[in-house]
């Protein structure tokens, strides 16, 4: 996928992430809306991606880590903790994903991998996140996204 394509699904994930955690919500509309987004970024990948290549099988599964990351600047209280385990999830899909696509014969992306690694252990480490520090956390979860 081109990094233009990137690029759009990764402001797809942003723009449809504040509707996730929203005050009064119940559990089921929360589902449902987690459910359609992943519907959405199916499509998405169905139509802006050859689907003759292999890396696209798991593309809608990490729009969908990308969007709980991105959902995760928006809750009101324990932020850091849903904020740490929505990047660990988006390293899970990352790597069984890379491990998939290794015994394919294609390489791991160990830049990825390893970039959000170490920022979900450091973001592990913050006693408070504010507002600033959202930006840069969102600011590279775009790098990573369009240019990893």
């Amino acid at each position: 996928m081109t990094p233009l394509m990137n690029a759009l699904a990764c402001l797809l994930a942003l723009a449809s992430a504040r509707f996730l955690w929203r005050d009064k919500v119940s559990m089921l509309k929360e589902s449902l809306i987690l459910l359609g987004f992943l519907l959405i970024s199916c499509f998405y990948t169905y139509f802006a991606a050859d689907m003759s290549l292999v890396q696209m099988e798991h593309y809608p599964f990490r729009m969908l880590a990308l969007f709980l990351c991105f959902s995760t600047t928006e809750l009101p209280r324990k932020r850091r903790r849903y904020l740490v385990l929505a990047q660990t999830a988006w390293l899970w899909v990352e790597f069984f994903a890379g491990i998939s696509l290794f015994y394919r014969g294609l390489d791991m992306p160990w830049i990825r991998i390893t970039a959000i690694a170490g920022i979900a252990f450091g973001s592990s480490f913050l006693s408070r996140i504010n507002r600033e520090m959202e930006f840069c956390l969102m600011v590279f979860w775009i790098a990573i996204w369009v240019f990893f």
